[in-house]
């Protein structure tokens, strides 16, 4: 399978998450959201990825309590290989269901979820030096967190580690409100698959809500560990049911 046929089969998988998801939500009807759908892509010279998912919260989103987080990502990159000492290409697929729990409160919430993770390698041409090459499961732990001490300013801290490689991600924002409608500020990320990592350096673009969804976005500047640099570019939608 060729990667674009990959990566165009992520994006399906991912737009039938979020309708499948949808459709039970609005058929429930609830009174008060409890179904966070959202998706979204990650860019750069090297590599385009493709996420999406759910949170479902029984109690409600903004509730204490029990909640259950499913992941779909997936997409392509390119790294240099310093035992073949040529550009490999590879393929990357990932499941995680995640039960956990979220902790609301006034211009703060916290969400911690935990549980298995089916990810899957596959490099063009084989690399032998590389930790990370075929069908792996293991367990998965991610966090969120929100901070907006006033109407005017907010925090956010995310981040996910997985068992496989180890492979995850650490990202970090703030912003001030701006034209009354999104938040705009600096952020920084950080990303690491088994011997590989990535450093990001740019500015975001936070909470523009549009027709019933809301939408992030942000861009800047990576670097990664095998000494090549670019542009990225990162785009976000969620919306709650």
């Amino acid at each position: 399978m060729s990667k674009l046929r990959v990566v165009a089969a992520m994006a399906v998988a991912v737009a039938s998450v979020m309708c499948c998801t949808a459709f039970v939500a609005r058929a429930a009807a609830p009174t008060v959201p409890s179904f966070l759908l959202f998706a979204g892509t990650d860019l750069w010279r090297y590599g385009a990825f493709l996420y999406g998912g759910t949170v479902w919260a029984p109690r409600g989103l903004d509730a204490d309590g029990f909640a259950f987080k499913a992941l779909l990502n997936g997409g392509r990159y390119t790294y240099n290989s310093g035992d073949l000492r040529t550009d490999v290409d590879g393929t990357m697929l990932s499941a995680a269901a995640m039960p956990g729990w979220r902790l609301v409160r006034d211009g703060f919430s916290v969400g911690v979820f935990a549980g298995p993770v089916v990810q899957d390698y596959r490099l063009a041409p084989y690399d032998p030096g590389s930790r990370l090459h075929g069908r792996y499961v293991g367990a998965q732990f991610s966090t969120e967190v929100w901070y907006q001490p006033t109407q005017a300013a907010m925090a956010a801290v995310s981040g996910s580690i997985a068992s496989v490689g180890p492979t995850g991600s650490l990202r970090a924002a703030v912003g001030l409100r701006a034209f009354d409608a999104l938040f705009l500020g600096p952020e920084t990320a950080a990303l690491w698959c088994g011997d590989f990592q990535e450093l990001q350096f740019g500015a975001h673009v936070t909470g523009f809500r549009f027709n019933g969804f809301e939408w992030s976005g942000g861009g800047g500047w990576a670097v990664t560990s095998d000494r090549r640099a670019g542009p990225y570019l990162r785009l976000g939608v969620s919306s709650r049911y």
